[in-house]
Parts: C-alpha cells; sequence; structure tokens
C-alpha cells in the first residue's frame, strides 16, 4: 500500500514535470522551425550545429554538479521518468521526504515560469531536472535535423557526380524517393491497437467534425484519406500531434505533414490548415493547454512504444 501511495505521488509530480517540459520544448522546436522556413540548409546548418553544442555543454555542467540527475541521460524519454528511473532513489531521505509530502496543489506554473528555481527547496533539484530532460531531448531534435541536412549534402553531391557528358542519348534515372515525403509522411508506426486508442480519444473529445474510425485514422497517417477532415479545434490537435512527437511516435515535421498533403480543414474556414496555421495553434498551447488536455495525456500514456 505504502509503495501505492507514492507511485501515485510520484506521478501526480511528473504530470507538474511534464508540462513544463513540454511547454518550454514546444516553443523551442517552434524557433527552429520559423528559421527552417525563411533561411537556407546552410546557414540552418550552422545554426543547430551551434544550438546543439550550447545544450550540450549545458547539460555537462547540470550532471556535474547534480550527480543525482546522470539518469536523465537514460530515461529523459520515459513518460513516467520519477517512478521508472533511479532518480528518486538516489536522493537522500530528508529530498525524499520532501517529494513525497508535496502537496500537487501549491505549484502554479506563472510562479515557475517567473523564477525557474523558486520551487527547487520543497522540490530539491526540480528545475534542474526540467532543464535536463528538456535538454536531452531537445538535443536529440537537433543531432536528427543535422543528419537529415547533411544526408541531403551527400545526396545532392552524388547527384552532382553522376552527372556525365555523353553524345550517346542514355535513359534518365529515377529521383530518388526521400524518405518522409510521400512515403510515411509522419514517420509513424502504430500498432492497430495504438490505433484504437487514439481513435477513441480523438472521438470522445470530438477532434474533428465527424467521428473517424481506425481505418480513416490509419488512412490519415499515411495520407491517404479520400476526402478531408475538418477540424473542430486546432489547438486540440496541435496538441495531440506534438505529445505524439514528443513522445517519438510521429517526426517533427508533423506541421509540413499535414499541410502538404492537405489533411485537414481549418475549424472557421473550409480551406486546408496551412503549415503557419498548425505553428500558431502550436504557439497558442504553450500559453495555455486546450480544453480536453487532460483527456488526450490520459489516452496518450496508454500507448506504449514498442
Amino acid at each position: 500500500m505504502e509503495n501505492d501511495n507514492l507511485k501515485i505521488q510520484l506521478n501526480s509530480i511528473q504530470q507538474i514535470l511534464s508540462y513544463c517540459i513540454t511547454q518550454t520544448y514546444n516553443v523551442l522546436i517552434g524557433n527552429i522551425l520559423r528559421k527552417k522556413s525563411c533561411i537556407n540548409n546552410i546557414q540552418l546548418k550552422d545554426i543547430l550545429q551551434k544550438e546543439y553544442i550550447r545544450i550540450t555543454d549545458e547539460l555537462s555542467s547540470i550532471y556535474l554538479n547534480y550527480p543525482a540527475l546522470a539518469c536523465v541521460e537514460k530515461y529523459y524519454i520515459d513518460d513516467n521518468f520519477l517512478w521508472e528511473s533511479t532518480f528518486f532513489e538516489s536522493l537522500t531521505k530528508e529530498q525524499k521526504q520532501k517529494y513525497t509530502s508535496f502537496s500537487i496543489s501549491l505549484f502554479e506554473y506563472a510562479k515557475y515560469i517567473e523564477e525557474h528555481t523558486v520551487y527547487n527547496d520543497i522540490l530539491p533539484m526540480f528545475s534542474y531536472l526540467v532543464d535536463a530532460i528538456l535538454y536531452e531531448r531537445y538535443a536529440k531534435y537537433l543531432i536528427g535535423e543535422i543528419e537529415q541536412i547533411e544526408l541531403t549534402e551527400v545526396q545532392t553531391d552524388r547527384s552532382r557526380s553522376s552527372v556525365l557528358i555523353n553524345d550517346e542519348p542514355c535513359e534518365q534515372k529515377k529521383k530518388p524517393v526521400i524518405i518522409g515525403k510521400g512515403t510515411n509522411p509522419f514517420q509513424s508506426d502504430f500498432t492497430d491497437e495504438q490505433i484504437e486508442v487514439l481513435t477513441t480519444c480523438i472521438n470522445e473529445i470530438q477532434l474533428f467534425t465527424t467521428r473517424i474510425s481506425p481505418k480513416i485514422l490509419k488512412d490519415f497517417f499515411a495520407c491517404k484519406l479520400k476526402g478531408v477532415l475538418k477540424s473542430n479545434n486546432n489547438r486540440q490537435l496541435a496538441y495531440l500531434m506534438q505529445s505524439l512527437n514528443l513522445r517519438g511516435f510521429i517526426t517533427d515535421e508533423w506541421q509540413s505533414a499535414i499541410a502538404r498533403n492537405e489533411l485537414v480543414l481549418g475549424k472557421t474556414k473550409d480551406t486546408p490548415l496551412t503549415r503557419t496555421d498548425l505553428s500558431t495553434a502550436t504557439d497558442q498551447i504553450n500559453m495555455k493547454q486546450p480544453k480536453g488536455w487532460e483527456t488526450i495525456d490520459n489516452y496518450i500514456k496508454q500507448l506504449k512504444k514498442g
């Protein structure tokens, strides 16, 4: 029973922890996406590399000053970090007592934003824990973007070097298919069970103007819809998709996938949502969670990453 109570308490604190991480992560990713839309790959790669170096330096400093947080490197992607990782066990008796006695109602996000360290006395190392998990996830995103640019550079170089001068006509080579464009744009691999869970979630919060079936949701992620869906709440859509992205179920480029394939009509207009529309909605959920966010969180927790 004591163990059950501890799990309930840590899960409650985990919700606060995850919320703080998500809000800042969304802002950081949004900032990169805005830069991405107006600069070339050479400039973007330089920015990403500098940002990656800055973030890894920050992580090194955190791990050096707070050894108890070293486990973040292994568990940062886990939705139940406080329960699954070794963090809590590495705390002193006094620090553990503070976590087990903390009243969730005392936490105010506005105060945390104003001064990140304000709760560190009653929740030891809380702000540094937020930063460590945030930076690990952000660093993973940055290195993924850098590698994608480098892959594009290699493909471009190969394309240039393969051009031969020849008087004889030759058969034109087929263009290579770029992964993530045309084939599985969301880079998703949901099981039938996960699709069922997400379908139930979407219908419960009435995300679209019509109820959907698992088949429709599969077609959505495959970008093979026979028609379009109409959004009831763009902010809910952004929250759901960003939550799936944060847990590694879909690509960071989900906004582009929806916009490019014209999958969803906007709530107030009968035109497909653009990347700008979705970026704006994502910025808005950083300021205030949309209606039904608790329901979305509860369903997403039921998804098990293979």
